[in-house]
């Protein structure tokens, strides 16, 4: 017969193996638990499982070598097998055995004796057996007080159980609460207020996403960020262009001068002719005339199209002094007239010039500030849109069938910022250099708060800009040695030895919890927090 087989995970929980019994197809369904046996460890689960598998007409198989489990199983009554191939067995569940050796004595049986019984009566009733008349009379002589006092008391030891587990951890509550209270729990804050003075920083410096920042060359480096917007747009062509063919034809060379023929006469191409109609031409090869052969042919073309350059005949000028050229062959042909539109460079100009929108312009720049966040310190004035990538189509001096050319490509946004980071290593070096020298000086503030860039401009593919700022340098006090100092000691002795350093204004001194009258001995939890008077 088929059966379905779910293979248990460690992770998966009572509410999901019960599911994966019920979504199976087979009414028999063997189940595999991990190594680590998970949710159906517990009888409770493993019968929860067993009766969700009923309910869904399904016969569940455990497939297990676990000993405990597979007890638990035959106590939830279903069947295991030691593989997915052996026959299922229901797992014998061990009877309990009973110690018929020890007599129990419950609260029962005290109830039953009573003060009212003999002593011999009691003991037969303990030993469950009907009174001795005999006995009684031996035992009436012990009178009944003596009788009253053989009620039987059983102590309940699981309340005295309780009540000692619950002495123990008070006990060990209440340890732990001193322990907490005077060792863990006693903290100091020591808030120093220092007099400062200003310091000035007016300097240009240059800034580049290639640079790194460094106080000596006066380099800050600089972060860029970009982002693109696709444009299309359309133009109009307005440019005209003769498209027309040229004419052309053939031109004869001939020289009846004997010494020029000597000589050797070149008539070389480009050389322009004019007909006797007064239209110019070039021809197209050079030609040599001499006594080995005084007549010579060229190609001619016309130096404009247009069809007024055909039908010229005859002889024409432009030829050296002794030779005279002649149109032959037959008249001049092929001129066409043609003028078709073209994209002029002062059309894409124009359309340029409206291509990006203020609108365009504030929704990049704005976007590329998020970019960057609180981190960076932005430099508007560096914010710039490239164009360069937006091309025409057809290129200019070409055709414009119906006189619409497209402008596309992306628009570049660009921001630049430099950050915080970069900028305070540069501010604190500056004024660590100003009180070079100074053991009893110490920066307060490097004045990134305040920090300001103005005349930022472009320079070779970085920008230079003048910064600055006011920081503030006041007393160095040696924060260890405070906290050394302060171990143990009361809130007046801790004031008066801060307060003897020159430049401190005033010392606070904070214990906690409200209890605590003393530092605690440890300088871990002392804490000192300087702070400037402005």
């Amino acid at each position: 017969m088929q059966k379905d087989v779910i293979y248990i995970d460690t992770e998966d929980d009572i509410t999901a193996i019960i599911g994966k019994v019920k979504a199976t197809d087979n009414k028999i369904v063997a189940l595999v638990p991990p190594k680590r046996i998970g949710a159906i460890q517990s009888a409770v689960n493993l019968k929860l499982v067993h009766r969700a598998a009923e309910q869904a007409d399904k016969r569940l198989v455990l497939i297990s070598n676990n000993a405990a489990l597979v007890a638990l199983a035959g106590s939830a009554g279903i069947p295991v097998a030691k593989n997915l191939q052996s026959k299922p067995e229901l797992a014998e569940i061990p009877a309990l055995e009973i110690d018929e050796g020890e007599d129990i004595i419950d609260g029962e049986v005290a109830e039953v004796v009573s003060p009212g019984n003999s002593a011999a009566e009691t003991v037969d009733i303990l030993q469950d057996k009907e009174p001795d008349t005999s006995t009684k009379k031996v035992a009436s002589s012990l009178g009944s007080a003596a009788l009253a006092k053989s009620k039987v008391k059983i102590p309940n030891f699981d309340k005295f159980r309780k009540k000692l587990f619950l002495i123990i951890v008070a006990a060990v509550l209440l340890v732990g609460g001193l322990v907490w209270a005077f060792v863990f729990a006693p903290t100091a804050s020591i808030t120093v207020l220092a007099r400062t003075s200003d310091a000035a920083l007016n300097t240009q410096v240059k800034l580049g996403a290639d640079l790194t920042t460094n106080l000596k060359e006066g380099t800050v480096k600089l972060s860029v960020k970009t982002t693109k917007k696709d444009i299309s747009v359309p133009v109009t062509a307005t440019g005209k262009k003769d498209v027309g063919e040229k004419a052309t034809g053939t031109v004869k060379f001939t020289s009846d001068s004997f010494s020029a023929l000597m000589a050797g006469i070149t008539i070389p191409a480009g050389t322009q002719l004019t007909s006797s109609g007064g239209k110019t031409y070039t021809t197209d090869t050079a030609v040599t005339l001499s006594t080995a052969g005084n007549t010579k042919t060229s190609a001619i073309t016309a130096t404009a199209s247009g069809s007024n350059f055909n039908g010229a005949t005859g002889s024409m000028s432009g030829a050296p002094s002794t030779v005279s050229a002649t149109i032959t062959g037959g008249a001049t042909a092929g001129g066409t007239d043609k003028t078709v539109t073209v994209l002029e460079q002062n059309d894409v100009d124009t359309a340029m010039t409206s291509l990006v929108s203020t609108n365009d312009n504030n929704e990049a720049r704005t976007a590329l500030n998020k970019q960057f966040g609180s981190d960076y310190i932005v430099l508007d004035s560096s914010f710039k849109s490239d164009q360069s990538a937006i091309k025409p189509s057809p290129a200019v001096g070409q055709e414009v069938a119906d006189g619409k050319a497209t402008l596309s490509g992306s628009v570049t946004f660009t921001l630049a910022a430099v950050p915080k980071s970069e900028m305070g290593t540069f501010l604190t070096a500056y004024f660590t250099q100003s009180i070079d020298g100074k053991t009893d000086q110490k920066i307060y503030d490097n004045g990134l708060k305040s920090v300001s860039f103005t005349n930022v401009n472009a320079v070779e593919g970085n920008f230079s800009a003048n910064v600055t700022t006011n920081g503030k340098v006041g007393p160095k006090i040696d924060e260890n040695a405070l906290k050394e100092f302060a171990k143990g000691k009361r809130l007046g002795e801790i004031q008066s030895y801060a307060e003897n350093t020159n430049g401190i204004d005033s010392v606070t001194v904070n214990f906690a919890p409200f209890w605590v009258s003393a530092a605690p001995n440890d300088t871990k939890r002392i804490s000192v927090e300087f702070k400037v008077n402005d």
